[in-house]
């Protein structure tokens, strides 16, 4: 078995498992080998956790976001920390 990365009619990004004779326009057809589906994550409550975090540290505008850059990486981590749960529970 092979592994082929191919381009599905929707533009996106596959893996798959193919036999190693088999050429690419099998992939297709092959055994999914996929990273987990981002599109799983619950992208509201994250925006809503980011929403809060960004009042709990008073990240109002360009300047407060530049001195707090712990609060800036504390945002980017409910994001973080959601990719990886797709990860973890696959």
């Amino acid at each position: 078995m092979k592994e082929v990365i191919w381009i599905d009619d929707t533009g996106r990004k596959r893996r798959s498992l193919i036999k190693d004779t088999d050429g690419l326009e099998m992939a297709r057809y092959g055994v999914p080998s996929e990273p987990p589906n981002i599109r799983e994550i619950d992208m509201d409550a994250v925006f809503n956790e980011i929403e809060a975090m960004q009042y709990d540290r008073g990240l109002f505008d360009w300047r407060a976001a530049n001195n707090d850059p712990g609060g800036m990486q504390a945002c980017i981590n409910v994001f973080k920390k959601e990719f990886l749960r797709l990860y973890r529970d696959k």
